[in-house]
């Protein structure tokens, strides 16, 4: 087992819906390769679930409340999940949210900042206080999520999402060179499209009848050059475990396509 005795802290390790989001399946391939897992969700339900699914493999987790946005609360389960895990090892900053579709003159301040604060200085706050804790203890692994939409844009203008992601990619950068001296690891997985529970809602939220739904699936997967398929988020999870691992020991500052290659592709 890779991570074997390592703590893992997942903000936002809970999915919206029935299935696997990006966040539960990393939390539960981190588990399976021998981690003990923190599962912190701002929905006590969806962490509880994550933790549970952990369990019935055999595997050791702990649910966590939190709002990844909130300094205060962050502060707290950073703490109560080094305590409770015996050491933070690894931090996943996985919380997200795409909530708006405009440019600047089309986006309410509001909302820019909702998006900002959600993608980006959850991230923040999450290496805010896992840091220290990792230097003090001679090191860690740091991940951060981002999209796609970071370096590509779709037809409809995604602007305070793009700009919330890239934002996300700078900071692991500066980062990595900022805590390289700490033996703390900084990297991010860019992911492409990922067929969670959040995109089959997304297609509630944009009222496609229900016969009409795996041909918009279907139209979607066509554009991934590698084997038309979407993500997986099992993809991303075996992404996530490797650089946590020490098969990673020397890669920092990395930002690592989990997309079958929609980079090079239009979208």
């Amino acid at each position: 087992m890779r991570l074997q005795g390592l703590g893992v802290l997942v903000m936002g390790a809970g999915s919206v819906a029935e299935g696997w989001s990006n966040g539960k399946a990393s939390a539960y391939a981190y588990a399976r390769e021998g981690a003990r897992v923190a599962c912190a969700d701002a929905v006590k339900a969806r962490a509880e679930e994550t933790a549970h699914a952990i369990e019935q493999q055999g595997g050791k987790a702990f649910a966590f409340v939190a709002d990844a946005t909130n300094e205060t609360e962050v502060a707290a389960v950073v703490a109560r999940a080094e305590a409770e895990l015996g050491g933070l090892n690894v931090l996943h900053n996985n919380v997200g949210y795409a909530g708006t579709s405009g440019t600047p003159d089309q986006i309410s301040l509001v909302d820019w900042n909702k998006e900002i604060t959600l993608n980006l200085t959850s991230a923040y706050l999450g290496i805010r206080f896992a840091a220290p804790l990792m230097r003090k203890h001679g090191g860690g692994a740091i991940i951060n999520i981002s999209s796609l939409l970071a370096v590509r844009s779709l037809r409809a203008p995604n602007v305070g999402y793009a700009a919330a992601k890239a934002a996300v990619e700078a900071m692991t950068r500066s980062c990595a060179a900022a805590y390289g001296r700490d033996n703390i690891r900084v990297n991010c997985i860019r992911i492409g499209f990922s067929e969670t529970p959040l995109v089959k809602l997304s297609l509630d939220a944009r009222g496609i009848p229900e016969d009409q739904k795996e041909a918009a699936m279907a139209n979607s997967r066509r554009k991934v050059p590698l084997r038309a398929e979407h993500t997986d988020p099992f993809d991303v999870a075996a992404a996530a475990v490797f650089l946590a691992s020490s098969e990673a020991k020397h890669i920092t500052g990395v930002v690592l396509n989990v997309d079958g290659g929609l980079e090079c592709a239009p979208i």
